[in-house]
């Protein structure tokens, strides 16, 4: 019998939270929230408990003082931030649970893409143009040395907070918004220990990134190896280029499963994991390496592949390879509040996008939540419309043509 042990997770209204907390609830597992979030209304919560916001200065060392007195022990890795505070407080914790965490230069390397390109560079495999100016200057002798359009985003989503980015078309779209980033409160440490995140990064752009950012998903056990993977495919995102998906479909590929395996590999020694690859003609591009959990664990758990309870039993033992069967069924995830927004954009929009049939015929999970434990899904919505009016303006925005007319 599957010892139980209370896991942490500390609450916002975003997926990783809510598909954690179901996979993790529906075998027992006791699930302790912390923080303030649609989670702790989920019915599989156990306890619930004030703590510092993760972007907080007070979190680190509040979290060391939980570690030692034993309260808690495991913590779900459910964001960028969550995985570097456990990571910097890995040798806090007990022996097994230890063995489950990344080292801290792993982190690194995964969440500050400049290293990340740096890192899968020295590992052979192909990356993607990418210059890190530090300045207004130096960005547009990058610009003209990368050719537009291009790509300006965050090297992390540490310190700057959710700043996505976005496509640049011409040099005077750099210079309107080319520029330092402010830090988000209370992560200034953050920023001087990493002062290259002051500065966007800019990437040349692949047209495919739009509709088909390829993603290898899976779980890596420290001793084990690779325990299960599988691919899917970003074929809308929000906002567009450079967004989070909204809709994810699932996909077969062996070439690009064992490519993207192969820099996981290179890069990352344990944990759940999600290598983003961009396929431009016959070259395969990896540029982003996310070492927790991501946005659309739904699909993978639909798919047979339970990664926050393989993750849960990597804590309490080594695990061997045991792939389970993907079925290779037309599958997908959507944000379903996102979708139906923009599928009224395209009814209002003129010379709007038009869905892919085949993906209306599909199989659909939600995103976001799940029907089995309706609170925080509605509560996760209803959290989306705080701006209504500025939500509907991005979606009918994303809903017009693309960008024929300016690439």
């Amino acid at each position: 019998m599957m010892q139980r042990v209370p896991v942490a997770i500390f609450d916002n209204f975003w997926s990783t939270t809510l598909a954690f907390a179901r996979s993790l609830g529906r075998q027992g597992v006791p699930l302790h929230f912390f923080g303030n979030g649609a989670g702790r209304w989920s019915r599989y919560c156990t306890r619930r408990f004030r703590c510092p916001p993760a972007e907080s200065i007070e979190f680190q060392p509040w979290l060391r003082d939980k570690i030692r007195s034993g309260e808690i022990s495991r913590v779900a890795p459910t964001t960028d931030l969550i995985a570097y505070h456990v990571s910097v407080l890995r040798g806090e914790f007990t022996p097994e649970v230890q063995r489950t965490i990344a080292p801290l230069v792993e982190i690194e390397n995964c969440l500050i893409k400049t290293r990340f390109a740096v890192t899968s560079a020295l590992a052979g495999c192909a990356t993607l143009s990418t210059l890190a100016p530090d300045s207004l200057e130096r960005a547009i002798a990058a610009g003209s040395e990368l050719g537009y359009p291009l790509v300006m985003k965050p090297k992390s989503h540490l310190a700057v907070g959710v700043d996505r980015g976005r496509l640049l078309v011409d040099e005077a779209d750099l210079v309107a918004h080319f520029r330092r980033y402010r830090i988000a409160p209370d992560q200034e440490e953050i920023a001087v220990k990493y002062p290259e995140l002051y500065w966007p990064l800019l990437q040349r752009y692949v047209p495919s990134a739009r509709t088909r950012v390829y993603s290898v998903s899976g779980i890596k056990d420290a001793d084990g190896g690779v325990l299960t993977a599988c691919v899917s495919y970003k074929a809308e995102q929000w906002p567009p280029d450079v967004g989070v998906s909204t809709i994810q479909v699932a996909h077969n590929d062996k070439l690009i499963l064992e490519f993207g395996l192969n820099v996981l590999n290179q890069t990352l020694s344990r944990g759940i994991f999600e290598v983003e690859v961009l396929v431009d003609g016959e070259a395969l591009y990896a540029i982003d390496l996310n070492p927790r959990a991501f946005g659309f664990l739904e699909l993978d758990l639909a798919r047979g592949s339970d990664l926050p309870l393989l993750w849960y039993k990597s804590t309490l033992e080594a695990q061997a390879p045991a792939p389970p069967s993907v079925p290779d069924v037309p599958i997908q995830a959507r944000h379903w509040l996102l979708h139906l927004l923009k599928s009224l954009a395209r009814r209002l929009a003129p010379g709007a996008e038009q869905p892919e049939s085949a993906m209306s015929q599909m199989i659909s999970v939600s995103m976001l939540g799940h029907r089995s434990d309706p609170l925080p899904m509605i509560i996760s919505n209803l959290h989306l419309l705080r701006h209504p009016r500025s939500l509907i303006r991005a979606q009918l925005a994303s809903a017009r043509a693309p960008h024929e007319d300016k690439v």
